[in-house]
């Protein structure tokens, strides 16, 4: 009798131990969580460079023809008023161009490692966020 009870608290024991959940050490569910991610990230950083530098580059170029054809402009009679807007815009738009497709290079680039290494897919990697 003593053989058959301990034959089904054996198998008792062993049905509930199926059922009880797995304890996994946290290194190894880092490793394994970092493991998985890291095509995601890979994806996330290459998606952000292609699509996120093209955006960087337009607004930090709108950005600087803003900027400048103010500065400008005051230089040489006023922002409020069209003619001299118009003139210093003939200064502006390259200068403003040339620093803002630069700039757009760099932080494009920049916006797409840090943010999306961070959080895959983010509006930060693809420099839809605030402006730097």
């Amino acid at each position: 009798m003593k053989k058959a009870k301990a034959i089904i608290l054996a198998a008792v024991v062993g049905v509930f131990s199926m059922t009880a959940p797995a304890k996994a050490d946290d290194k190894n569910s880092d490793m394994l969580m970092g493991a998985a991610m890291f095509p995601v990230k890979v994806a996330g950083v290459t998606t952000a460079m292609v699509f996120g530098t093209p955006i960087a580059i337009t607004r930090r170029t709108s950005v600087r023809i803003r900027e400048y054809t103010s500065t400008f402009a005051d230089k040489i009679g006023g922002h409020e008023h069209f003619p001299p807007n118009l003139f210093a815009s003939l200064w502006s738009v390259p200068c403003g161009t040339l620093v803002g497709v630069s700039e757009g290079v760099y932080y494009g680039g920049k916006n797409a490692i840090v943010h999306g290494v961070e959080k895959p897919f983010c509006t930060d990697s693809f420099s839809l966020g605030d402006l730097d």
